[in-house]
């Protein structure tokens, strides 16, 4: 497999040719459809992640930083969304490379914990999450509060700090 360049930008950033690409992949890979702005409809993350083949997103990923709420304090938090690698680049560990780099970004920031809901859980197990058991609190997309335990709910531990097993408050939308 060819090297490929890590892009790391934010929504500002990614501008021109490589936005309307970026934009079509994951567009249709969570929308079915590539003219649907992935953004518009989760928000703009702290920063995108994206894999180059040349001119080409080989891979995507967005991670937002948040404030939840779980007992009675206040966590940051990173929230890994958007991870989204193009059919013919799949099963070549992209996905856990931009996992790994969004796990290093969030560790020199110390924050103690990833989140992520996945579609395929097993695809993230390699890069430290598990399952999570306790219940989560979110804004539905319908604008409703709801709170359940999401079977693609996952964690990561990345400090010394140990998940607690309680009910998160994400404060706002899943991403």
């Amino acid at each position: 497999m060819a090297p490929m360049d890590l892009i790391e930008t934010t929504r500002a950033g990614l501008i021109g040719p490589l936005e309307a690409k970026v934009l079509r992949l994951i567009g249709e890979t969570f929308f079915n459809d590539a003219s649907v702005d992935y953004y518009a409809h989760l928000g703009l993350p702290d920063i995108i992640l994206i894999l180059c083949a040349g001119e080409e997103p080989a891979g995507h990923l967005a991670l937002y930083r948040r404030e939840v709420g779980i007992l009675d304090q206040d966590v940051e938090i990173g929230m890994i969304g958007g991870v989204a690698i193009a059919p013919a680049y799949r099963g070549r560990g992209l996905s856990r490379s931009l996992v790994q780099r969004a796990h290093t970004w969030l560790r020199t920031r110390s924050i103690p914990f990833s989140l992520l809901f996945a579609f395929e859980p097993r695809v993230y197990e390699s890069s430290g999450y598990q399952l999570m058991r306790n219940a989560v609190r979110f804004l539905d997309h319908d604008g409703t509060w709801k709170t359940l335990v999401y079977r693609g709910g996952m964690y990561a531990e990345l400090m010394e700090e140990r998940w607690p097993d309680q009910l998160v408050d994400l404060r706002g939308p899943t991403v």
